[in-house]
């Protein structure tokens, strides 16, 4: 009762998520080095779309982390993950939808519903995103040597944690450009400022079909599964290319081939030119 006691106490319950929730929900995570798990929390504000399906609308649960796809139809589908305000790079998955009945439900039972999808998905972090302070950056562009850009380059660079080496791997955007973020190589404030560093790096350019593709169309050639890309599958769509980094004024490093010049803590900019 109520504290006049004439009226019941109502209090009202949220709404059930189980009954209305998506077949489709996928949670993307901040991308930290190969063989690790993505980073929490959830990245939110995303926009997820199936090819061929206009009219599915895109939500957020911010309790589970999980981006949705509502008004899925059953059947393999292309999906495409993008990020409005350009703090990560776009990410491309093939899945195939669940549907939510059986096909011929069994006489006298009720049909039993299927199991929602859910998946999981490292994002790598957009050139166009400021680097946080303190980290170890380099941002740049991977061209050739007539200037332009390379979309999708593959880039794989070491660095150290107190633990050991950590490969990061990351991709040029549709203008060639780049941010590697090294976290391993981060520096104590108290600390005299480190003496530049050198990193083991390797770079793969797509193969002719594929980046004619990309130059096309960068979004809709993006492959499928890049975050967890099988040899096999990297050296169908790749070919690994050496590079020379130069400074802004297009002066080269000084460096052996195969290694990028780092400065502990701080962001530096190196482009990454092609020989042709």
């Amino acid at each position: 009762m109520s504290a006049t006691g004439l009226l019941p106490a109502w209090r009202l319950a949220p709404p059930s998520r189980l009954a209305v929730e998506p077949i489709l929900g996928i949670r993307a995570l901040r991308y930290e080095g190969e063989g690790r798990p993505g980073a929490l929390p959830a990245i939110a504000g995303l926009r997820l779309q199936a090819q061929g399906v206009p009219g599915a609308s895109c939500s957020f649960d911010p309790l589970t982390g999980l981006t949705f796809l509502q008004e899925l139809p059953p059947g393999p589908r292309r999906l495409l993950l993008t990020d409005p305000e350009r703090r990560y790079m776009p990410a491309a998955l093939s899945v195939d939808v669940p549907s939510r009945f059986p096909a011929r439900p069994t006489l006298g039972a009720a049909p039993e519903a299927a199991p929602p999808l859910r998946l999981s998905l490292r994002l790598r972090p957009s050139p166009c995103r400021a680097v946080p302070a303190g980290m170890t950056a380099v941002i740049g562009r991977l061209r050739d040597r007539a200037g332009r850009g390379i979309p999708l380059g593959r880039l794989e660079c070491e660095t150290m944690l107190p633990e050991g080496r950590l490969r990061i791997v990351t991709w040029t955007d549709a203008e060639g450009s780049f941010a590697l973020l090294l976290a391993g190589e981060a520096t104590r404030l108290d600390a005299p400022p480190p003496r530049p560093v050198a990193r083991a790096l390797q770079v793969s350019l797509p193969r002719p079909t594929l980046a004619a593709a990309l130059a096309a169309d960068f979004l809709g050639a993006l492959p499928e599964g890049l975050d967890r890309l099988t040899p096999a599958r990297q050296e169908e769509l790749f070919v690994p290319c050496p590079v020379q980094p130069c400074d802004a004024e297009g002066q080269p490093a000084e460096t052996s081939a195969g290694l990028l010049p780092i400065r502990p803590g701080r962001t530096i900019r190196w482009d990454l030119v092609t020989p042709h």
